[in-house]
């Protein structure tokens, strides 16, 4: 945090970067530059929204020395603010912005302020007005003073600028010129001075799922999950990543899968991103009411893309019940290496998720676990229809790791189809029946191979038997 009579900075709790540049105009200077720190305890404002937005850093700059158009305008100063990321709709907070100056012999004359935006990237935004600005007036283009101060002057007035306006748009910077209009009660009554303060605060996108999954937020920046984002709690600057406790306005709605153990389960996401992004995902498989980290999934995202793919690989205990899925979308990576915290830029949406087991529950095992030459083993494979309605079946077996220990004596029933050591079979089970597929050996006396009997099942870890004599 800094600020100079040339420039100052600042870095929002988000990581967005926020560089104010000043040009001063003739013989303007900046005899004093004050640094408004963050401060979460700070009063609330009747002109500002957020009524708290004077707990965001901000700038104080005394200018002197301008040039004085008697009852007329001057230009003071250029103030360019640059983002180190693009931000929709930044909140330009003005405070305590003007000056008033009396002589000893009662002369009094005031400087009150204007702003007009003049320039931006990638194009020039507008203004409008948000709160505030007692006795201004705010066009598209400028903020000015609508004419002398009522007699029971606010406590923010024509004199002094107190108020928030909007910049319209999605920017990288914006620039605005600062001026005074000179006000003589009856003649020059000293130097001229006016007081500049100003805060910038930005939209914010949080998250809504319970508590125990982490609070995620995001500045709104030229990216966002499905067509467009929307502004959670703009009444409120925060400090901390924040959750929301009902679900906001994005689209989010319940969704869900029936998952199988060690399956891929891929979900097209719609996007809308200018520029190159990554979308990181979590899904609760295991039902523990946090996101882990083998429960995360992530993909890059090109500019200009409209819908990415997001596939995890499921547990292969993956049980049913009622869950939840984040999804994080933001330019920088390293910001989403966590379900929580904070992004400079994106979106994140919370779902509820109802995850159903598969249909088909399946189950592998051998006989014995441990076997002598010339032993009879035999490997059942069970598969059972857990759904209401008639369900198809296609189980493989592999059996390369037998048969070089033992040889085959029979299947039943027998396969649908047989390729050397692997054996399949096809079917259909109505609901709740249950299928036993058997396959049967014998230990070899002579010649065993590695002296494991090792299956390998779609779905299943298989097997193994070991014949005594080994490690």
């Amino acid at each position: 945090m800094s600020n100079s009579a040339e420039s100052a900075t600042s870095v929002t709790p988000a990581g967005v970067t926020v560089t104010v540049t000043k040009t001063m105009k003739g013989a303007t200077k900046i005899s004093k530059a004050e640094f408004y720190r963050a401060n979460p305890g700070a009063v609330p404002d009747e002109f500002l929204i957020p009524d708290n937005a004077k707990a965001a850093p901000g700038i104080s700059d005394l200018y002197e020395g301008f040039a004085v158009q008697p009852n007329g305008w001057s230009d003071v100063a250029t103030l360019t603010y640059t983002f180190s990321r693009p931000v929709r709709n930044p909140r330009l907070h003005v405070s305590g912005t003007g000056g008033a100056i009396k002589d000893a012999k009662g002369n009094r004359e005031e400087f009150w302020t204007g702003l007009r935006l003049s320039g931006g990237k990638p194009v020039v935004p507008t203004f409008s007005r948000v709160a505030g600005f007692p006795g201004f007036k705010v066009t598209s283009d400028a903020v000015t003073p609508l004419g002398a101060p009522a007699s029971a002057e606010p406590t923010c007035g024509v004199v002094y600028m107190c108020g928030t306006a909007q910049i319209n748009g999605t920017v990288t910077s914006f620039t605005m010129d600062v001026r005074a209009r000179n006000v003589r009660q009856t003649v020059k009554a000293g130097d001229p001075f006016m007081w500049g303060a100003f805060r910038v605060t930005f939209e914010q996108d949080d998250s809504d799922a319970p508590a125990s999954y982490g609070a995620a937020s995001h500045v709104i920046s030229d990216q966002a999950i499905g067509k467009d984002v929307t502004a959670d709690v703009p009444g409120r600057v925060t400090f901390q990543p924040r959750r929301l406790a009902t679900a906001d306005t994005d689209g989010e709605t319940a969704s869900g899968a029936r998952l199988g153990g060690g399956q891929r389960f891929e979900v097209v996401v719609p996007v809308t991103s200018a520029s190159p992004a990554t979308m990181a995902g979590w899904i609760d498989f295991n039902r523990n009411r946090r996101f882990d980290a083998a429960e995360r999934a992530q993909t890059a995202v090109t500019a200009g893309a409209s819908a990415v793919l997001m596939t995890w690989t499921v547990p292969k205990d993956v049980e049913g019940g009622a869950s939840w899925m984040r999804l994080r979308l933001a330019r920088d990576a390293a910001e989403l290496a966590r379900p929580d915290g904070w992004a400079s830029s994106g979106e994140v949406e919370d779902h509820p998720f109802a995850i159903t087991g598969p249909d088909l529950r399946l189950s592998h095992t051998a006989s014995r676990r441990k076997a002598n030459p010339g032993d009879r083993v035999a490997f059942v494979t069970t598969v059972e229809n857990t759904s209401t309605q008639a369900r198809s079946y296609n189980i493989s077996v592999r059996t390369q790791g037998v048969v070089d220990d033992a040889m085959f004596r029979g299947a039943s029933p027998r396969p649908a189809f047989k390729e050397g050591a692997e054996m399949t079979w096809k079917g259909t089970l109505q609901p709740g029946e249950k299928q036993h597929f058997r396959l049967r050996y014998a230990v070899k006396r002579n010649d065993l191979g590695d002296r494991r009997l090792m299956t390998r099942v779609d779905g299943h870890d298989g097997a193994v038997v070991k014949v005594r004599g080994t490690d």
